[in-house]
């Protein structure tokens, strides 16, 4: 067993299911923009290096080239279909309930207000002492200083500090920043794309951190 004192979580794919709503959202953006959409399973893959990144993928061979404007709709449709289809991976309440003496903190890609609106509408705001998206630092993950500026706001150094995620894109952030890594398989990376990446542990489901961490 290893103690932690502070839990970094990843968002997406992490602590709430939002693909299908993400990736609906991505093709209204693109029927109203009068391209071609495209199957879900090909835009899971572009999400979780922030809307820029999720966008560009999804314009890619178009020929339309108004990056803000796709920006700007896509960010309507998804306000306005936020929670159709979005919830938190099972057993993520009664985890974070377990964990509620930890210090349990957010750190995404995803614009902070999509965050905390989702949050509310699940009841589940309360056990986060922070939250960090992608659009209240100068840089996004994987550069570390999202995660280095949680470790000093919470004056925690790294070796009691656990970064949790579903993607590559994590496990970088927490190496870069010298802290622990879990990667969950459940999210958009898998086991296999998760190993190579070799994080410190490896889960299939959020509550087996009660497993190794105390």
């Amino acid at each position: 067993m290893t103690s932690f004192q502070l839990f970094v979580f990843d968002f997406d794919g992490t602590l709430v299911d939002t693909k299908k709503d993400i990736a609906d959202s991505v093709n209204r953006t693109l029927k109203e923009l009068e391209l071609r959409t495209l199957d879900r399973e090909t835009l899971y893959t572009f999400i979780g290096k922030g809307v820029n990144h999720l966008m560009t993928r999804s314009l890619e061979g178009t020929g339309y080239d108004d990056l803000p404007c796709a920006i700007k709709i896509f960010m309507r449709h998804y306000e306005e279909h936020l929670m159709d289809q979005t919830d938190l991976f099972p057993n993520c309440r009664e985890t974070l309930e377990h964990f509620a003496h930890k210090e349990n903190t957010i750190l995404s890609n995803k614009p902070t207000h999509f965050i905390t609106q989702i949050l509310d509408a699940l009841d589940c705001r309360a056990p986060f002492s922070t939250i960090i998206g992608g659009d209240l630092m100068p840089t996004k993950k994987p550069d570390p200083g999202g995660l280095l500026h949680i470790l000093e706001q919470h004056r925690m150094p790294p070796e009691e500090t656990l970064m949790i995620g579903d993607s590559l894109v994590d496990v970088a952030t927490g190496k870069r920043a010298g802290v622990k890594t879990c990667g969950v398989t459940y999210g958009h990376a898998g086991r296999e794309s998760l190993e190579s990446a070799q994080p410190d542990w490896i889960i299939d489901d959020l509550s087996e951190l009660k497993q190794f961490v105390h």
